[in-house]
Formats: structure tokens, C-alpha cells, sequence
């Protein structure tokens, strides 16, 4: 694939810069900036229109049906929840996407991000009013959504802080797969006026820990889950019934993106923090966003080093883990904001921090070499074939 094939989408907090990348130097050429002023969630393919893209910002849905030169605003009309925290488009389905919110649900477009419907029985999951989240005033969110071709009716939902669920009717009814119930899984008072001090939930053996913000799933193994949590990856290999905590050797492990690629099932690559949100470098806002943390908030950055973040890689679908150093930050003051895979190869791969670099390796991460672009205020990196 040539320098004139590969588009590098780099989404932020306040725009979403299209850009050329070759795919093995060093050299990035911008090709134009879009969405300007708004909050880049999301960009996605339509798998049936090669030059049609979805982007989901804060609040909006966006298309474009020129690969994305140009953009247009969609009326979304349904999303009456209207804090967008991710977004999946159907790889079977025509015009089908989903969105997760702030407050906790999910929403379902059946003409393409024009209108959507709410998939109600999510909120009628047995413990949806125990679900958390640590600023006040302590209100859950749909972080995750995982569609797969292989079972196209099933709905992966990854909530933090709610654990995972999913439906296996489109949408029609919905079971929690975070493992074992338990009495100690949520607080015991859940304060939306943020007077009774929020409670942090502690690792339960055989239960993924409800701080969920990643969910994947094996590329060969439909059974098979990880869940990347606020203190740390999570494996189950029986469909949620039961999780095991993945060990890599780090403080809190505070971990946010995951890649994996269909055509190495077993490898994963693990951005995490051994510190929380409260210590990394960057901006802040008035609302916690999914790389950054409140202003009002302390801050203890100086204190701390910041992050810490490590960029990790297993090779065996998360047993044992490497860290990866050579040519990357050891322990970066920000945090990362997520990995894209090169679509026909599965060793080169981009990882951006939410300062606004962006790395590249083109052995699996063995090694890696700064990229010349940068955005401030990184929110994720997409690689897209160009159409």
C-alpha cells in the first residue's frame, strides 16, 4: 500500500485532522482539518462505501461521502442523551450504527446516522442505578461498543463504571457478563450531590472490576474477552461467566486502549498507566472526557511524574506481557490515547499520547520512531485505507 493509499486521522479535543502517511518513514502530510471546534470521538468506515465515513463528536454525528475532505452534520435525531462517548458502525449491516452515551445508553441508526432509536432494555439491566463514576455527580457512560461480523446480532458493551453486557437480539434484551454477582461489586451509596465521598471498588476474584473503558474480542475465539479497567486487563474465556486479572507488572495498571489483529488473533497491544487520572500531565476540563480528567479535580502531576504510561504487547492473548521501549517514552507523563493497525499489515502500527505525538513501528512494536505530526489534545489515532 502506497503513501497515496493510507490516511491517518488524528481525532481531538477540539478538531479532526486528516492527514498521508506512507506507512514506513518518519514524513506526515496534512491534507486538511475538519469539524473544527468540536470533540472527535469517533471516525469509522462505512463497510459498504469505501469513500463514505462516519465521525461521532461530542455531541454530534458527522458524514462525509468524499473520504473525508468534506463533511456534513446529521440530525441524529433520538439521542436524547446527548454525551456521545463512542460509536460502531456495523461491518453486515447497511446504515447501522450504534452510539453510547453519558448518561449510560445506547442508541441504535438504521438510515445512517440520520435518526436513531434507544435500545431501552439496556437500562433495565439489573444493577443500571448501582453503576458509578468517579467525579460527581457519579453518572455511568457507555464507553465501549463491540460489534462482530461472525454473531452480527450480538452487542458488546463495555461501561464504566458498570462492567460489561451485552445482547444478543440486537438490542431487544440485555444480560450482564461481568462474572459472578456480588454485594460488593458497586458503592453502597452512590451520591449524585457528591457529599458522601466516592467509594473505588477493589478487584473481586472471577468478576471483571467495573471501571471498564476497552473491550475486544478474540479474532478466532468468539468466547474469549479482554477488558482493559481502571486497575487493569481482564480475560475471560467463557462468554463473561468468569474473568481472570492479566499481570504485567505495574502499579495501579491503569489501562485504556487495545488493538488486536485478525491475522495474529493471539497478539495484543496494551497502552496503561501506573498512575490514575488525577496524576496525568495535559488539559482538563470541566468534564471528565476518555483521556482526560475535571479541573476540578486535584492535580497531582508534580507530585507523581505524571501517568507513567507504558505501551505493552503480549503474545500469547494475554498471559505474559512485554514492555515496549525502544524508541517510545519510558513512562510518559501523558497518557496514551489509542493504537491504529495498518489494515494489510499487522506489524506496523501508530500509537498517539493525548500531548499530540504519535509513534510508529513497523516490527510489532519491537521498535519505534516519532512521527512528524502533531495535534494537541489527542483523543485517538485511525488509520483508513483511502478510497
Amino acid at each position: 500500500m502506497g503513501a497515496e493509499n493510507l490516511q491517518m486521522f488524528l481525532l481531538s479535543a477540539d478538531r479532526l485532522l486528516r492527514c498521508r502517511w506512507d506507512g514506513r518513514t518518519e514524513n506526515v502530510e496534512i491534507l486538511n482539518s475538519a469539524l473544527d471546534g468540536e470533540t472527535v470521538r469517533e471516525v469509522a468506515r462505512d463497510p459498504f462505501n469505501p469513500k463514505k465515513l462516519y465521525a461521532a463528536t461530542l455531541t454530534e454525528i458527522h458524514v462525509s461521502e468524499d473520504d473525508g475532505a468534506t463533511w456534513q452534520w446529521l440530525p441524529s435525531g433520538g439521542i436524547d442523551r446527548r454525551d456521545i462517548w463512542t460509536m460502531a458502525v456495523h461491518p453486515t449491516r447497511a446504515d447501522e450504527i450504534y452510539v453510547g452515551t453519558l448518561p449510560a445508553a445506547v442508541y441504535v441508526s438504521e438510515n445512517g446516522g440520520r435518526s436513531f432509536r434507544e435500545l431501552s432494555a439496556f437500562r433495565e439491566l439489573p444493577d443500571y442505578n448501582k453503576w458509578t463514576f468517579p467525579p460527581g455527580a457519579h453518572v455511568a457512560h457507555a464507553r465501549s461498543i463491540v460489534l462482530d461480523a461472525r454473531v452480527p446480532n450480538e452487542i458488546i458493551v463495555g461501561i464504566e463504571e458498570g462492567g460489561v453486557a451485552r445482547s444478543r437480539d440486537r438490542g431487544a434484551s440485555w444480560e450482564d457478563i461481568s462474572g459472578p454477582a456480588s454485594p460488593n461489586a458497586y458503592p453502597k451509596v452512590n451520591d449524585p450531590a457528591g457529599i458522601v465521598p466516592y467509594e473505588m471498588g477493589k478487584h473481586e476474584a472471577g468478576r471483571v472490576y467495573r471501571d471498564v473503558h476497552w473491550v475486544t474480542r478474540h479474532p478466532a475465539r468468539l468466547e474469549t474477552f479482554f477488558a482493559s479497567t481502571g486497575i487493569g486487563t481482564y480475560r475471560t474465556d467463557d462468554d463473561g461467566q468468569t474473568w481472570s486479572k492479566c499481570e504485567y507488572g505495574m502499579g495501579r495498571a491503569y489501562a485504556i486502549p487495545m488493538l488486536n489483529h485478525r491475522s495474529v488473533p493471539d497478539r495484543i497491544f496494551l497502552g496503561a498507566a501506573e498512575n490514575g487520572p488525577a496524576t496525568w500531565a495535559g488539559y482538563r476540563t470541566v468534564r471528565a472526557g476518555p483521556y482526560n480528567t475535571v479541573k476540578f479535580s486535584r492535580n497531582a502531576t508534580a507530585q507523581t511524574g505524571g501517568a507513567k504510561t507504558q505501551i505493552l504487547r503480549s503474545d500469547d492473548a494475554g498471559k505474559t506481557w512485554n514492555r515496549l521501549t525502544d524508541g517510545l517514552p519510558t513512562g510518559h507523563e501523558h497518557m496514551t490515547c489509542g493504537f491504529a493497525s495498518h489494515p494489510e499489515d499487522a506489524n506496523t502500527l501508530c500509537v498517539g499520547y493525548t500531548d499530540g505525538s504519535v509513534y510508529a513501528s513497523n516490527d510489532a512494536g519491537g521498535s519505534w520512531r516519532r512521527l512528524i505530526v502533531s495535534q494537541p489534545k489527542l483523543y485517538g489515532v485511525r488509520l483508513i485505507p483511502a478510497a
